[in-house]
């Protein structure tokens, strides 16, 4: 790998990290505006009606939120590790990025349905969006497998 490439991504890694900082404190605020204030709108949320899917939908938010961040910071840093050792491609990151599919799904179905919270004449929400990120991530998992793959059985070959 190219020094400039190398260096390219360190870059890349470094303002991924602070976009992931930027967006827990961002999430976390909002999630704590939520339980405690309610929204911009200073409207409260009625725990009175429809708690479970309140609750639900406030879990899958706050644990997606979380995983998805620190799964992202994760593979930042195991990126960063594998530059050290001049591997492109991790595998620890493989099952990472799988993971991270499933928790943005998660995290999509809540942050889909906050509105749930404070408007109980909507039931449940299911858009396209909830499938569409959690699609391509997948997608890209499958990729970087491959790549991995194909990185190792070239290093292999004389």
């Amino acid at each position: 790998m190219t020094n400039k490439t190398s260096r390219n991504i360190k870059i890349c890694s470094y303002v991924a990290l602070a976009f992931c900082v930027v967006w827990a404190v961002s999430d976390i605020a909002n999630f704590v505006a939520f339980i405690f204030g309610g929204n911009a709108s200073s409207h409260s949320i009625d725990w009175s009606q429809k708690t479970v899917l309140k609750v639900a939908i406030l879990s899958c938010y706050g644990v997606g939120m979380v995983s998805i961040i620190g799964l992202c910071v994760k593979a930042i840093f195991n990126i960063s590790k594998g530059l050290r050792d001049n591997t492109a491609f991790p595998r620890s990151n493989e099952r990472l990025l799988f993971w991270m599919a499933l928790a943005d799904f998660i995290y999509v179905i809540g942050s889909c349905n906050l509105q749930v919270l404070w408007d109980d004449s909507i039931l449940f929400l299911l858009q396209h969006t909830n499938f569409v990120t959690p699609f391509f991530l997948l997608f890209f998992a499958f990729m970087y497998k491959v790549a991995a793959d194909a990185v190792e059985e070239n290093n292999l070959t004389i």
